[in-house]
Parts: C-alpha cells; structure tokens; sequence
C-alpha cells in the first residue's frame, strides 16, 4: 500500500444485523440510524454490518454468474446497449482494464428474466436465480439506508414517499483485470457516483478506496458478512449536503482478477431532483442546488465539457445555488 493510503480503521462501521425496512423503529434502529446518518454526513460512506446478504448468496452471484457472464462472447456482451451513459454493457477502455454490465429494473424478475434471454437465447435459470435472490436484501438494505437518512432529516413522509416512487433500482456487475499501469495500479479511476446510493459487494478480492479529508486513501477490504454503502450526488443535492458524495476509486494490487458487485437507486429517467423546503429551516442555512433533470446531469457530467473539470466542480456548476 502506497504512502498516501490508511487502513480500514478509519472507515465508520454501521450493524445492520437483523433489521428490515418494514419495521423502522425501535432501538437498535435508532442506534443504527443515528451511526449511518453521522457517517454520511462526515465521510459519504461506511462499512455496513449485513449478514443477509449471505456467503451463500455472494458465492452464487460473484463466484458463479458474473464470471459466467464475462466470460461471454465480446458480441454476445454488445446485446445489451443503451445511448445513456453507465448503461448496458461497458467494454474494456484502454489503459483500465473494466468491463461492467447493469442490470436495470433488477427488482422485477421480467426484466431481470429478458436480460437473461438476451444473454443466453437459450435460458440461463442459473444466471436468473443467482441475481433475483442477490438482489432481493440489497434492495432491503437501500430501502433501509434511504428512510433512516430521511427521518434523521426529520422531513415530512410525503417527502420520502416522492423520492421512492421516483427511485429506480439496478445492479451493476464488474470485472477487473490487471492494471497496464503497475506503478499506479490503477483499475478504476477516482470519481463521484451521480446517484442516490450504492451499495458495493467485493468478492475474494479487494481494491475499493475511498478518499478522506486530507486527502488520503483509505482501502475498504472485502468481508463475508458486510458490503459499503456510499452517497451519490443526487442525494447529497437532495439532502441539501446532509450526506455527502465521497470520492473512491479502485486499485489491484495483486495478479487476481476480481468480481464486485454494486447495488445502485437513483432517480428515475428525466425526474426532477429537488431538495425539500424544509430543509432550508432549523438553523440548516438556505438550500444549495437548484432543482435538475437528474438524467441530463450524468449526460453533461459525461460530456466534453464535463469531464473538463474534476468530478466535484462539474457538478457545482451545474446545479450548485451561487450564494
């Protein structure tokens, strides 16, 4: 690990252990809830404590589907294509060796069964099982991260019943090889997630980093029993920078390839992203970001012009209030 890398222990860990979105309360929620809402809010991320999501679960989906998946034909893999940005199937770029697929609407097992048989005209149950049934407590543990930052906000129901009926759910598969650059090892570059949150599940192999104040790195390793949770720009607009979007990147420091999965919400096609009034209240200060298309953010953010400018700058500029 380089000079400008600190351990794990500099990352907020959150137990999770035995709750459920459908009973959003008692005390071991609150403790929860209080630890998820002060890490999001100081770092943008932090380790959660899941052992829902089992070995069992993690083995099918990354040990068995994804590199079932990757393993693919180069032509089979370009079926699934979308003029959007970070949809469909994204190719090796050089000099990262990344390829990735989302899997949209993967909380509807139609969607999830057409992806397949666009993959495998034949079927492939193995491959539709493996995702339906890994899916399934991601989304729990979302659903769950989501309401406990909106009720440590304390801003009305009506609030959170717009952002997740306007809340798209998917699943992104990755695959990483062995960084052309050895000296940097770098597999994928540093940058900021557009979204509301993700999720993210390494299997075997590590290599997540996430920046801290300072701006030193801070290696988040893979456990059996827990996944990080990470803030995306469109909640940190939305939460009038309540949580904050942290800076990660991934780094192979071994000879291995390596599988991860993420588990990402965001809003839905062309919704409006637009921070409650009340947030402006309470001593908070006035809002920050103008209500956005969240789907023509990632188009400029994707854009010459935005790729101009570091990840952070190309968003204030296109939605951040000047006050």
């Amino acid at each position: 690990m380089g000079s400008n890398s600190k351990q794990v222990s500099e990352i907020p860990i959150v137990d999770l252990t035995g709750l459920q979105p459908s009973l959003p309360s008692g005390e071991r929620w609150e403790a929860a809830k209080a630890a998820a809402a002060a890490a999001l809010q100081s770092h943008g991320f932090f380790e959660a404590i899941y052992p829902s999501l089992s070995a069992e679960l993690r083995g099918e989906m990354l040990g068995r589907a994804a590199p079932e998946f990757f393993s693919l034909p180069l032509e089979s893999k370009r079926r699934s294509t979308s003029e959007e940005p970070y949809q469909g199937y994204i190719g090796q770029a050089a000099p990262i060796p990344y390829e990735s697929l989302r899997i949209d609407a993967v909380d509807s097992p139609i969607a999830v069964q057409d992806l397949t048989r666009l993959m495998w005209p034949q079927g492939n149950p193995t491959f539709f099982n493996a995702v339906v049934a890994f899916a399934k407590p991601l989304r729990d543990l979302a659903e769950m991260v989501q309401e406990m930052i909106l009720q440590s906000l304390g801003v009305d129901q009506k609030h959170y019943d717009a952002l997740v009926n306007l809340t798209d759910h998917g699943l992104r598969l990755s695959h990483y090889g062995v960084p052309v650059n050895q000296e940097t090892e770098i597999a994928l570059f540093p940058h900021l997630d557009p979204n509301l949150l993700s999720i993210v599940c390494q299997h075997e192999i590590g290599g997540l980093e996430f920046q801290i104040a300072g701006g030193s790195w801070v290696n988040a390793e893979p456990s059996p029993t827990s996944v990080h949770v990470m803030a995306g720009l469109a909640f940190q607009a939305w939460s009038n920078m309540s949580v904050r979007a942290p800076m990660h990147r991934v780094r192979m420091l071994g000879n291995e390839k390596r599988f991860s999965a993420i588990y990402g919400t965001r809003p839905s096609h062309n919704s409006i992203v637009k921070s409650p009034e009340e947030l402006a209240d309470a001593g908070r200060g006035p809002l920050l970001y103008k209500p956005f298309n969240y789907t023509e953010l990632v188009r400029f953010l994707c854009s010459k012009q935005g790729m101009g400018h570091s990840p952070e700058d190309a968003f204030n500029s296109y939605c951040k209030l000047q006050n």
